[in-house]
């Protein structure tokens, strides 16, 4: 790894120069070695680089040198957080935890302050990934129009979102190898968290989109070629390179808008869409598991949003008339 990406990685570390430079050394070897060595996921590792990063400012902030961080600084830490970010403290808080393990491994530090740091109790009965209501997910698809290459790939990528649940870095590094048939059935194969492979049979309305824009990209009998590549900057030409997660989240807030939904919608409010329509429709929890590909059944229900509905509708009973 270069010096620029070690500097990217390790922006400013919080310790006194001059007598405890070998600590300074030795924290940014730390970094790098548990980035490259411990953490397979390019997701959490970005997460996590966002985490130190973040301690390190509020340590700078406070003139707190690592070595001198006690456990109720923790609590000054997230305070700077929003209310409504309790999963990213927890994220955070691990990922400071993890940081101070191995450095106290190497005696940069003495003890780890963040051993029994308690983050915020975590309510993961219901998820809070805005969905799509059935007219918005409908306008949002059929608004985009297939005349450009752009466009689509567009409408397939959101298709696929929509109707597999799947991920979208599983989605967005898709090969064309991995779109295949079985038994008279198109099926996908994605590659979720830990390696995990997930195959699932494919909706109608999604193969269509996929099999149209992989017929005008010219790359159906490619297959090592990336179903979903990047287009360049003149949005006419597609490059050898996936598109990333933050591309097509801002792709999803661009259009979103342009149909006048006003919601803050995300990459997993397909996901969540899909299952809430799925049971909305009469399907069971234990099969909308299984499409998910949710190893505890307790995740899937997070994402069915489909009794709100019935809220709603038994809420309007009431009729005063005011």
């Amino acid at each position: 790894m270069d010096d620029h990406t070690q500097l990217e990685v390790v922006p400013e570390i919080p310790l006194k120069r001059g007598s405890a430079e070998w600590k300074r050394e030795e924290t940014a070897e730390t970094l790098l070695n548990v980035l490259e060595g411990l953490i397979r996921n390019k997701n959490t590792r970005s997460a996590y680089k966002v985490a130190w990063k973040g301690f390190f400012r509020f340590c700078s902030d406070y003139k707190l040198e690592l070595d001198r961080v006690k456990p109720y600084h923790f609590g000054l830490w997230l305070k700077r957080y929003p209310e409504d970010s309790i999963a990213r403290q927890r994220q955070h808080i691990a990922a400071v935890r993890l940081l101070f393990d191995h450095l106290l491994q190497k005696g940069v530090v003495e003890l780890n302050p963040a051993a029994r740091a308690k983050p915020p109790r975590l309510d993961r009965e219901k998820a809070h990934t805005p969905v799509f209501e059935r007219e918005e997910i409908t306008l949002f698809l059929q608004s985009i129009q297939t005349e450009t290459l752009k466009d689509t790939r567009d409408r397939a990528l959101f298709s696929v979102l929509l109707y597999t649940w799947g991920r979208v870095s599983a989605v967005a590094s898709l090969k064309v190898k991995a779109y295949y048939e079985r038994k008279g059935q198109m099926w996908l194969r994605l590659g979720e968290k830990r390696g995990k492979i997930h195959e699932v049979p494919v909706h109608t309305a999604a193969r269509q989109a996929l099999d149209l824009w992989l017929d005008r990209a010219g790359i159906a009998f490619y297959p090592e070629a990336l179903i979903f590549p990047a287009f360049g900057k003149d949005r006419k030409k597609f490059e050898n390179r996936p598109i990333d997660r933050k591309t097509v989240w801002k792709m999803i807030r661009t259009r979103a808008t342009a149909c006048g939904i006003k919601k803050r919608l995300r990459c997993h409010s397909f996901r969540a869409t899909g299952i809430t329509e799925y049971m909305n429709a009469g399907g069971s929890l234990d099969v909308a598991q299984t499409i998910a590909g949710h190893a505890q059944l307790s995740t899937t229900k997070i994402y069915d949003r489909s009794k709100d509905r019935i809220t709603i509708e038994e809420v309007e009973r009431v009729k005063l008339g005011v």
